[in-house]
């Protein structure tokens, strides 16, 4: 709802008036956002002193607002330039009545920014306040890949359908303001004009292995890109390199590459744009320390092939005409150059004074890195690599495919501490690793130390929390990590996972985000920097009575670890 009275100024008060709203009171300004009031506007009329307000507040609580001591304050120090009423020096203020409007941008919906969350294994919309940050809204649908020639590719014709059909009807109860992106990488859309030259090529396709040995020839070495050798499509020059030796007609044709942000980026407003997150996510493409093209890129001439590298966060442009008519999104909708998800989670700390931070974000990778960390302790064999991070820095990290290994483990009964204790007490052990992908011991085939013992649903749903556990703790030995550690994301909520983490990492102090979309708030955040994302963080305590426990336990499995 939208409020407006007149106010009424003493003569020759005009510029103390603004000075003094100038220097509005911070405390004062909370006051009013915490009231919900947004869009306030004061203007004055010089020839008859007279101040012309506006503001927009759902459900006000005005008797709340005006009773408030730093209220009562505020109406005090401005009576002695205003017409005010005695004895409460509030000022003298008369309801103004609507009698016009004309091409109002939808005033009775709450302002949003949308982010287009596109995981593997899941696609969502969040919507986050336009002034607050806080998560209003998700709509989710999981996330497939067709398995149909020339190879197995993302389902972008689905993706985009479920995209529009998601926004239209979101538009009609949000004012979604502009569209932030994020999603995960080793993808890259080979384009012919607007087109596809070829479909998107899943990263999990094993036929890229096909030119194993020619492109472990041609790759550039791990002291230059940073990008260790990984399996399947994970190097997303592998894709490249494979796909223009196997599709060579197709490829020749392409004439723009697009990463995976930077496609529904361009799906949504028609520009074209490169983006360092996604160019430095183990690609081979980019060298992290130099902030620019591998020569390995240069050599396959395909940098030449990639639009402008833009900041992460810049304005792309807004919404097509076409598209905002379809899906009812207003015009002027602002779309943002997208980012890497597990960058994404960095965003709301990048800014921080403090010397080191790592982060723990979590999906179906688990990727832990340590912001302004040093890249000297990286070791390629190990799957660790630099990532980038949205200020175009090389970040340390290492990896492993935490969340569906957990998948892969778990059953469908949640675990209590009780059934963590079981499996710490039987030595049921789960040895690495349950997904091919990437981590430490992508070479090893999972298996279980089961010591005969036949496990409830719920036994083994702890099972899974103490793995990833466990598989945490060891990666965070190797990363060169800080004091201070934020688990981000899906094991943010798993108390388990954390109790288990904290009690191993005495020389850490774990905390878990209590923003569960992380990698949604960050790439919000990066989209409008005026957002007060709080970041609000719980410390993960320790359960004394399973630590002794736990610490057998744990040189138990390192021990085992140490054999593969």
């Amino acid at each position: 709802m939208r409020y407006a009275s007149v106010m009424y100024l003493h003569k020759g008060c005009e510029e103390e008036y603004k000075k003094r709203h100038d220097e509005l009171w911070p405390e004062l300004a909370e006051h009013l956002k915490q009231h919900g009031i947004r869009n306030y506007y004061i203007h004055l009329d010089r020839n008859e002193n007279r101040l012309y307000a506006t503001f927009d507040a759902d459900d006000l609580d005005a008797q709340s607002l005006a009773d408030h001591p730093v209220m009562q304050r505020w109406w005090e120090y401005m009576a002695d330039i205003m017409a005010t009423k005695t004895p409460s020096f509030e000022p003298v203020a008369d309801a103004l009545e609507e009698v016009f409007r004309f091409n109002v941008l939808q005033p009775d919906k709450t302002r949003v920014v949308a982010v287009l969350d596109i995981g593997k294994t899941n696609i969502k919309i969040c919507l986050m306040d336009g002034q607050t940050g806080a998560l209003l809204h998700i709509e989710k649908r999981v996330n497939g890949v067709v398995d149909a020639p020339p190879y197995p590719h993302v389902d972008v014709d689905s993706i985009w359908r479920w995209i529009k059909d998601t926004l239209a009807d979101l538009a009609q109860r949000y004012f979604i303001s502009s569209i932030a992106i994020t999603t995960h990488g080793a993808t890259i859309a080979c384009m012919k004009g607007d087109q596809l030259a070829l479909p998107i090529l899943d990263y999990e396709y094993d036929g890229v292995s096909e030119c194993k040995d020619e492109y472990d020839a041609a790759r550039p070495d791990f002291s230059e890109s940073f990008s260790p050798r990984l399996p399947q499509g994970l190097n997303l020059g592998a894709q490249l390199f494979w796909q223009q030796k196997r599709f060579a007609d197709e490829f020749s044709t392409v004439d723009s590459l697009l990463l995976y942000p930077q496609y529904w980026g361009y799906k949504l407003s028609g520009n074209k744009a490169a983006e360092v997150t996604s160019l430095g996510c183990h690609t081979d493409l980019w060298n992290p320390t130099s902030c620019q093209f591998s020569t390995f890129c240069e050599q396959q001439q395909w940098a030449e092939r990639f639009p402008e590298v833009i900041e992460t966060g810049a304005k792309l442009g807004t919404i097509l005409p076409d598209l905002a008519k379809e899906t009812g999104l207003p015009a002027s909708c602002v779309i943002f150059n997208g980012i890497h998800d597990s960058n994404a989670s960095l965003v709301p700390y990048i800014g921080q004074p403090m010397e080191k931070l790592t982060v723990v974000s979590s999906g179906t990778w688990t990727v832990i890195a340590t912001i302004n960390g040093k890249l000297d302790a990286l070791q390629e064999d190990k799957d660790m690599l630099a990532n980038v991070d949205a200020l175009g820095r090389a970040t340390p990290t290492i990896r492993f495919m935490g969340g569906r290994e957990w998948e892969q483990l778990r059953s469908d009964s949640k675990a209590t501490l009780s059934d963590v204790n079981f499996i710490l007490e039987n030595g049921i052990l789960a040895m690495p690793a349950f997904a091919k992908g990437g981590g430490p011991f992508a070479h090893c085939e999972g298996r279980i130390v089961d010591r005969g013992i036949a496990l409830t649903p719920a036994q083994q749903s702890a099972l899974a929390d103490v793995y990833v556990a466990l598989m945490t703790d060891y990666c965070l030995d190797l990363m060169d990590t800080s004091n201070t550690v934020i688990v981000e994301g899906a094991f943010s909520n798993n108390l388990n996972f954390l109790t288990l983490l904290a009690c191993m990492r005495s020389q850490n102090e774990i905390y878990a985000s209590r923003d569960v979309t992380g990698t949604s708030g960050g790439a919000a955040l990066l989209s409008n920097k005026s957002l007060k994302l709080k970041g609000r963080l719980s410390l993960a305590l320790c359960d004394p009575q399973i630590k002794p426990l736990l610490n057998l336990y744990r040189q138990q499995w390192r021990d085992l670890v140490g054999e593969l």
